[in-house]
């Protein structure tokens, strides 16, 4: 061996006693430290600990997309929440390359002013109107906003039962793809009162619980990772 191989091996040696070294004072410091979250947080911070990978619940099939939000009790006044979530899902889905086909409030509106019992109509009807093959039905069960934004003590609130329904269906039995359960997916989202304080408007309001809805609900339909110090 000569002087350069032994140099060369002497130098690798050094680095493996160095990382070596490295591991053990993480290792002491984790011990040290008590270790739970904070030592785990610590080591997650040097990418030392992998990402949790969580994997979509449903995945949607392929075509055109129909977001019908249905407020059939007026809850959400003005109507400003639901064309916010649809706007906010379009671009998600798009985003997560799950479709880039999914009928806009312009459309929807259109649809509604063509059709004099728009609402008299099922999801599947309406989404063969739109020319959709699934229809994501959002029907609220809940949607409070405080008068006072400045003065509240209670949350603001947007509760939904999400239904995937397949509009070219034949049958009955093929028309819910998805959840199995009748009652829909619900979902939920609660402000608490010191972050409504930040917001200026009810607009604001509107818009903040349909972003909040939107990234609950497309997280549904695609797989994704989380920090698990977060």
């Amino acid at each position: 061996m000569n002087m350069k191989d032994r140099w060369t091996k002497t130098m690798g040696h050094g680095k493996k006693f160095k990382y070596s070294l490295l591991l053990f004072g993480i290792t002491l410091f984790a011990t040290g430290s008590g270790c739970g979250p904070s030592a785990g947080a610590w080591l997650y911070t040097l990418g030392m600990v992998p990402k949790q990978k969580v994997k979509a619940e449903y995945k949607l099939p392929q075509g055109p997309i129909l977001i019908l939000v249905d407020d059939d009790l007026d809850l959400i006044q003005p109507p400003l929440a639901g064309k916010i979530l649809v706007d906010e899902l379009a671009k998600e889905f798009k985003k997560h390359d799950i479709t880039d086909h999914v009928t806009t409030n312009k459309e929807i509106a259109k649809i509604r002013q063509q059709e004099s019992n728009f609402d008299q109509r099922g999801a599947r009807e309406i989404g063969r109107l739109a020319d959709a093959d699934t229809v994501i039905w959002i029907s609220t069960k809940q949607f409070f906003v405080p008068k006072e934004l400045e003065m509240t003590a209670s949350p603001a609130k947007f509760t939904v039962a999400l239904k995937v329904i397949n509009s070219r269906a034949e049958t009955r039995e093929d028309v819910r793809l998805w959840p199995p359960y009748r009652e829909g997916k619900i979902l939920d989202v609660t402000i608490s009162p010191h972050q409504i304080m930040s917001w200026k408007t009810h607009a604001d309001a509107h818009e903040k619980l349909a972003q909040a809805m939107a990234d609950k609900i497309i997280k549904l339909f695609h797989d994704y990772e989380i920090d698990p110090y977060n």
